[in-house]
């Protein structure tokens, strides 16, 4: 997956802000220099491509497939480093007491088996960006069926930017934005609880969420209330 500027501006920015702003409010500026000296632990699949290389018979699409994960994977940490960010890597196995010790932030990639990731990140009380919709139900962020509560729209790359005023809209105007650069993406959605705060939607589908977060103690899915702030990405 490509992604346009005004999305790697988007992410710069939700970043920055998760473990910058203020206890109980967002902030009305993004502080640029919040990542130095912040640790982000990035959690991906680091197995599934190098069974896949050494597997047959030999599947040539599944092979490029996973290898454009590990480049997006890899990409998204050099990124992350770029902003001033120390980085961690762990994988589904990692025990979660060692994956979050001493971390600022926790970011869980769309690599990830879900269902081996299951509920275990839920009750963590650090900041969490998730780019894996499969994860938002065992996270509390929505409800748990599939489809009705979160999913994935094929063939779509625009959203439609509904809280423009909001830090996390990073600076971009309300309305539909072109975030994606081929066409034939997919883009993930969530229906957040009550609590949230819903940045963008998908394009002419305002009842699934794009981009949306809580604040540490916002009610979440039923009455869970977050540990900590919660985000939701459409990569």
């Amino acid at each position: 997956m490509t992604i346009q500027r005004q999305a790697q501006k988007m992410v710069a920015v939700l970043v920055l802000l998760v473990i910058s702003f203020p206890p109980a409010a967002w902030t009305a500026a993004v502080n640029l220099n919040a990542a130095h000296g912040k640790k982000v632990v990035y959690v991906y699949n680091q197995t599934k491509l190098e069974k896949t290389r050494t597997a047959e018979p030999t599947d040539p699409k599944r092979i490029a497939q996973l290898e454009s994960w590990r480049k997006n994977d890899q990409d998204a940490m050099q990124f992350l480093r770029s902003l001033g960010f120390t980085v961690s890597q762990a994988n589904e196995a990692t025990p979660i007491d060692a994956a979050v010790k001493a971390q600022d932030l926790v970011i869980i990639s769309e690599s990830v088996d879900a269902v081996d990731v299951d509920a275990k990140y839920r009750y963590v009380s650090v900041p969490l960006l998730t780019f894996e919709n499969d994860l938002l139900g065992e996270l509390g962020m929505t409800d748990l069926k599939n489809g009705r509560d979160y999913g994935t729209e094929d063939e779509q790359r625009f959203i439609w930017l509904v809280n423009a005023p909001h830090p996390l809209a990073a600076g971009l105007t309300a309305g539909i934005q072109n975030v994606l650069t081929d066409e034939h993406c997919k883009m993930n959605w969530g229906k957040p609880g009550l609590g949230a705060v819903t940045i963008a939607t998908l394009r002419g589908e305002p009842e699934k969420a794009a981009i949306f977060a809580y604040e540490k103690g916002a009610t979440m899915n039923g009455e869970f209330l977050a540990p900590a702030r919660r985000v939701s990405f459409f990569l």
